[in-house]
């Protein structure tokens, strides 16, 4: 028997059960969470009720997570065909995935504009720029490519310096912080520390290390997971941006659910 068979038998055995599952995905790095059950148990299938938002997920990703208290770990599930009408998903292609997509403790967001982090490795004079991934409170991930990849400057535990700017969309709400918040801090801290702003645009550095090294051979890159010490005003600038990312992508997600459902009309 198939570890695909069994993991149908499995589920077979969670339907009949009535037991809740829940339907994981990331979504520009927010995850979205459906609580669900399983209507039906096919040969090679399963069907589970969703919802409009999570439908338009699946119908762009072709993909998702299966977690649940019967369940004992996490599954991963391609989409073979979506029912808008009844708003279900058809899933099959079932596999144990890694535990770690369901174990973000730190809300993540992709960013819309480009962003470049500029990278400096303890003991080197020399800043590598990388896109940035996504973003979260507490770190980083960023994209370099496999060709340029300098493996002993990006190895796990290597201590890192990290500079990023952000847009002025970001830098233009910071500047409205009161002026005694802002003293209060210099007043504390060394005003080398604080953020500057330059050209419309509000920059910020960080201190951290490096945590995961994943090679994507697709995409012919490396992606760089990375844990980082946001102080001082740099800290609201990363959380003033995380606060106006995560409805921006809620909303993106909404559009596209609205589009796909007006398309099939």
């Amino acid at each position: 028997m198939s570890l695909n068979d069994e993991i149908i038998r499995m589920l077979g055995k969670v339907s009949r059960g009535q037991s809740e599952i829940k339907l994981l995905n990331i979504y520009k790095g927010l995850p979205l969470i459906h609580d669900t059950s399983i209507e039906a148990v096919g040969g090679f299938e399963i069907t589970v009720p969703s919802n409009r938002q999570h439908i338009a997920c699946l119908y762009h990703q072709r993909e998702t997570y299966l977690q649940g208290e019967k369940l004992p770990f996490l599954i991963r599930a391609q989409v073979i065909s979506l029912n808008l009408a009844k708003e279900a998903a058809i899933l099959s292609g079932f596999e144990v995935a890694k535990p770690d997509i369901g174990k973000r403790s730190q809300i993540r967001v992709e960013p819309d504009e480009p962003l470049v982090a500029f990278i400096q490795s303890f003991g080197s004079s020399f800043d590598l720029p990388a896109p940035v991934a996504d973003l979260s409170a507490e770190g980083a991930s960023v994209y370099l490519d496999a060709e340029l990849f300098p493996i002993r400057q990006f190895q796990p535990g290597k201590e890192i310096s990290v500079t990023i700017s952000f847009p002025d969309t970001v830098s233009q709400k910071i500047k409205k912080l009161s002026t005694r918040a802002i003293q209060e801090v210099r007043s504390t801290k060394p005003l080398a520390r604080l953020p500057g702003w330059q050209d419309g645009k509000v920059t910020i550095m960080a201190k951290g290390k490096v945590v995961s090294v994943r090679h994507e051979p697709a995409q012919n890159r490396y992606r760089v997971g990375m844990r980082l010490y946001f102080q001082d005003l740099s800290r609201v600038v990363i959380l003033q941006y995380l606060s106006q990312r995560q409805p921006e992508i809620i909303r993106d997600l909404r559009l596209l659910s609205e589009d796909l459902y007006n398309r099939k009309k």
